[in-house]
């Protein structure tokens, strides 16, 4: 569809998402979750960090009632900019384009560039010729040898190497977790491809060493920022502080740097009915139905309060969650948009809900997540993440 005119979405929030002014919630949602399935920096190829900021800017604004009412009043602020009649703009471009004249005398006419150059001898002509059967030769020499076998009476000499520890495995995922130094968190590291390592100053040799190198998403605590060198001094313990080029941070809090975590570590995005996690097998059945316009993840908690299966739901969508230990579950979901498999939360407009009835199985175990969450008590994001 065209871009919104300029004098409806003065910011490009409508342009960006592809829809136009008037569109509904729902497909505001919907907009952006096309959007970041795209754009969001862990997606091959398409990936684009600064593209998937800017979406997720725009979707935070129109997907508000609030902000988007506000921003559409800023729109009917602005007065419409000018526009020339079709005359006029094709006199502007005539003036524009033409090229001038010579005295008494049409403009001269575009020069014709020849397509092959001349006086280029015959023999450099023949060597370009053997030099490309030579080489559709050895292209399709390649293409007709046949593959080798291995030889099956070659023995392996690789090691065996044991399971990773889920810790490990974690790490082997996303990377190093995030580390928190001393004081209160103002700036955390962002993953920009180069190292984030702490300095120290050398009081003899008057010099900075390395001291460490922060993972990505750590928080510290800025207290000055050193405009000579392009250094921030942060706090590191009790002793002394170090420094960190201003490059490898972003500002933000604890919070902000766990949701920049998250985000980061997203993964690809889940599929309809995907089971997320499993614990245990049986012979029960739960039927879900997710009757909400934003992707839902319903996670069934045993009576010690672990996980025993997560499931994911595409809106409007239905789900049988099968091979469930017979037993009693108290079910809790979540819905928003941009599912992180690292948190085990979502980045955008996350809100979690525990439903006040147990489901017991086996039997005729049916759950239905309500548009407006009807039958469930609002929950911490953090309450639903733990395992």
């Amino acid at each position: 569809m065209p871009p919104p005119p300029p004098s409806l979405d003065p910011e490009g929030h409508y342009a960006r998402l592809g829809i136009d002014p008037a569109a509904s919630r729902a497909s505001v949602v919907s907009a952006f979750r096309t959007k970041a399935r795209l754009l969001h920096p862990d997606v091959p190829v398409t990936g684009n960090a600064d593209a998937f900021v800017a979406v997720k800017r725009a979707y935070d604004v129109l997907s508000n009632p609030e902000s988007r009412d506000a921003y559409d009043r800023m729109a009917r602020a602005i007065p419409p900019q000018p526009v020339l009649e079709p005359e006029v703009a094709a006199a502007v471009r005539r003036t524009v384009h033409r090229p001038a004249a010579p005295p008494g005398g049409d403009p001269d006419p575009m020069p014709v560039r020849r397509l092959w150059p001349s006086g280029v001898p015959l023999g450099v002509w023949a060597g370009l010729g053997v030099f490309l059967c030579l080489s559709l030769y050895e292209a399709g020499s390649r293409l007709l040898t046949p593959l080798p076998v291995n030889n099956a009476g070659i023995r392996p000499n690789a090691q065996t190497v044991a399971p990773l520890s889920p810790a490990d495995h974690l790490a082997v995922l996303y990377g190093p977790a995030p580390i928190r130094l001393a004081g209160t968190p103002n700036f955390y590291v962002v993953p920009n491809g180069a190292p984030a390592m702490v300095w120290r100053l050398d009081p003899e040799r008057n010099a900075l060493v390395p001291l460490a190198q922060l993972p990505p998403f750590s928080a510290v605590q800025a207290v000055r920022i050193v405009r000579q060198s392009g250094m921030l001094e942060v706090l590191v313990d009790g002793q002394a502080n170090g420094f960190i080029r201003a490059a490898n941070l972003a500002p933000g809090d604890i919070s902000a740097a766990r949701a920049a975590y998250c985000g980061y570590n997203s993964g690809p995005p889940p599929t309809d009915a995907e089971v997320l996690e499993r614990r245990g097998q049986g012979n029960a059945t739960i039927h879900i139905d997710n009757r909400a316009i934003e992707p839902a993840v319903l996670k069934l908690r045993d009576t010690t309060g672990a996980i025993a299966a997560a499931v994911f739901l595409n809106p409007g969508s239905h789900a049988d969650l099968g091979g469930l230990p017979a037993g009693t579950y108290r079910p809790e979901f979540a819905i928003g948009e941009l599912w992180s498999r690292a948190c085990n939360l979502f980045t955008a407009g996350m809100r979690a809900r525990r439903m006040k009835d147990a489901i017991t199985v086996p039997g005729n175990a049916r759950i239905g997540i309500a548009p407006d969450g009807a039958g469930a008590a609002d929950i911490s994001d953090r309450d639903f993440a733990k395992e």
